[in-house]
């Protein structure tokens, strides 16, 4: 059963099935090789069998998201989230999501995304080779096109990095993970919570307070556009309380060799104090942009996403988690049962070597130690008794 939502596909039923030579399908997709692994899920390359085309499809365990706390919601609740806002997102420069298999059944969410042929856009780890100034000034353009439509539609992404910006065969950049992402109720962008990444925090989300999360995601974007020229992050520290320190008070060093239009955007990107940084109005209007022909997109209406959207992003969740419980305390409750027909048969067999061993007592004791012998070996022999019929029908699989 499948169902559409302004585009983006629901799927009510998965059938996984691994064919003689090892193959492995989830519904019309052949899964091809990994492209990804996280706690909670991983991520597949797989191929639709209708048509050829290629897709990432992201795999999550939803018992194991819901045990996972994250203050008084559970990583489950984000994922709700990320679902209910990439069902709206449709623009040039993020990932697209084409359908949710939400199998009441199953123990597993399944996302089919846009498959970004060309990967992460750089590697992650300081101390990475620079891209070169073109191609890093050509990303960036793709990053704040991005990132104009996200808060244009009130969404603040909350984790932008290079390793969450992914380039297409074109070499188009494309945001991607929406995971921690933020609609905004009425637009207000006021935010308590920072769970990005933290070398890519913003100096006011590294204190205790309210902040705005535009700025904030303004920052993320400056210390990438940092990355792409730098090969590394401006503040560097495996002690997070230390780094943050150092975001909030120390000055950022820039390379000398750099062009003056660039580190002037970055300065402004990187203001420590977000009053007077720059936003992403003043970003479009900045040479170091402008110096740079993107194909512009029409902003819409912007997009709505209700709370009951968010509820109802996966189907029934709680039932899957419900049977998950109920499956187990069956299985338990019939490992029990078993035990007790064992041992009652145990019991019983007992009985009758005793019997037969006060019974043969009168006839001498050559006859009593056969007869004994005899009985032992029948009980011990003896197959536990079946469990009640229906029982395995009983068992949620």
């Amino acid at each position: 059963m499948a169902s559409q939502d302004n585009g983006v596909q629901e799927t009510a039923s998965v059938l996984k099935n691994v064919t003689e030579d090892g193959q492995k399908f989830i519904n019309t997709f052949e899964v091809l090789k990994p492209l990804g692994k996280g706690a909670f899920g991983k991520v597949k390359l797989c191929r639709d069998t209708r048509d050829d085309k290629k897709y990432a499809i992201k795999i999550m365990n939803k018992a194991l998201l819901k045990k996972k706390r994250q203050g008084m919601t559970t990583m489950l609740d984000s994922v709700r989230r990320e679902i209910a806002i990439m069902k709206k997102i449709d623009h040039r420069n993020c990932v697209r999501l084409y359908e949710v298999l939400d199998d009441p059944t199953s123990n597993k969410i399944y996302l089919r995304l846009e498959f970004v042929e060309g990967g992460q856009c750089m590697p992650s780890a300081n101390g990475t080779a620079p891209l070169p100034l073109p191609l890093a000034q050509r990303y960036f353009a793709d990053l704040v096109q991005g990132l104009e439509y996200l808060h244009h539609n009130h969404i603040v992404h909350r984790d932008i990095k290079p390793e969450n910006l992914l380039i297409t065969a074109d070499g188009t950049l494309k945001l991607a993970d929406f995971g921690v992402s933020q609609h905004l109720v009425d637009g207000d962008d006021a935010t308590t919570k920072s769970p990005g990444t933290p070398a890519f925090s913003s100096p006011e989300s590294c204190v205790a307070g309210p902040f705005r999360g535009k700025l904030a995601d303004v920052w993320a974007a400056g210390v990438s556009l940092y990355f792409f020229v730098h090969g590394r992050c401006p503040f560097v520290s495996d002690n997070v309380m230390e780094l943050y320190a150092m975001i909030r008070e120390r000055p950022i060093e820039y390379d000398p060799g750099l062009p003056g239009d660039l580190v002037d955007l970055l300065r402004q990107l990187l203001d420590k104090n977000p009053d007077t940084r720059i936003n992403v109005a003043g970003i479009k209007e900045h040479p170091y942009f402008l110096a740079v022909a993107r194909p512009q997109e029409e902003l819409r209406v912007p997009i709505e996403v209700s709370e009951q959207e968010v509820l109802d992003a996966l189907t029934a969740v709680d039932r899957v988690v419900l049977l998950i419980k109920v499956k187990a305390k069956m299985q338990k409750t019939l490992a029990n049962v078993r035990d007790i027909i064992r041992r009652r048969s145990m019991a019983k067999g007992m009985a009758a070597v005793i019997d037969a061993a006060t019974a043969a007592a009168a006839s001498g004791p050559s006859a009593a130690s056969a007869s004994v012998e005899e009985e032992f070996v029948e009980a011990s022999d003896s197959d536990d008794e079946a469990p009640p019929a229906g029982a395995a029908e009983t068992v949620v699989t």
